[in-house]
């Protein structure tokens, strides 16, 4: 089964992949694999989000953008067999979910988003508040983009938050 860990930046995404990846499963994050790239919303043309992160209004002109028919290739990969966590948020993100069996999309409080973010030490993305109210208001946008999809409360524990996903694919 191909199972896709969605949400806005901040909840977990990355940190519920590790844990479940300890239950012994094929885990990829996008993020981590060049499959996704920063492209301007009307020109397409990639570009470099920066290491001192940008502002709304370049976050309103330029989108995080998944390859579909490189992520199609490496699914192509993974044997019929073998249960694949993939973790992505997009700009595309309704085209990734076309992809996979069963979607799941992590939601936490404002606040315990803006912690995590605040806090997080494997990422430089949306350090700044205006970037964070951004991706906050995101949040309405990713839910209106998907049809079928499992809900998953990740103001809990990392432990908690890979049974609670595991164990609905059961």
């Amino acid at each position: 089964m191909k199972i896709l860990i969605t949400g806005i930046a901040g909840t977990g995404k990355t940190t519920a992949l590790a844990e479940i990846q300890k239950h012994g499963v094929v885990a990829i994050d996008l993020d981590a694999t060049g499959i996704c790239h920063w492209k301007n919303k009307e020109t397409q043309e990639v570009t470099e989000y920066g290491p001192d992160g940008r502002d709304t209004e370049w976050l309103n002109l330029h989108g995080w953008y998944c390859d579909i028919s490189t992520l199609q290739k490496l699914l192509s990969c993974i044997r019929e067999d073998k249960d694949v966590f993939v973790s992505a948020i997009s700009e595309n993100i309704e085209d990734v979910a076309k992809e996979f069996d069963k979607v799941f999309v992590l939601n936490a409080s404002d606040e315990v988003v803006r912690h995590r973010l605040n806090t997080r030490t494997n990422n430089h993305f949306a350090k700044k508040e205006d970037e964070q109210d951004f991706i906050l208001e995101q949040k309405k946008y990713l839910m209106a983009k998907l049809k079928d999809f499992v809900e998953v409360d990740t103001n809990k524990t990392p432990a908690e938050i890979a049974e609670d996903i595991l164990n609905k694919i059961k």
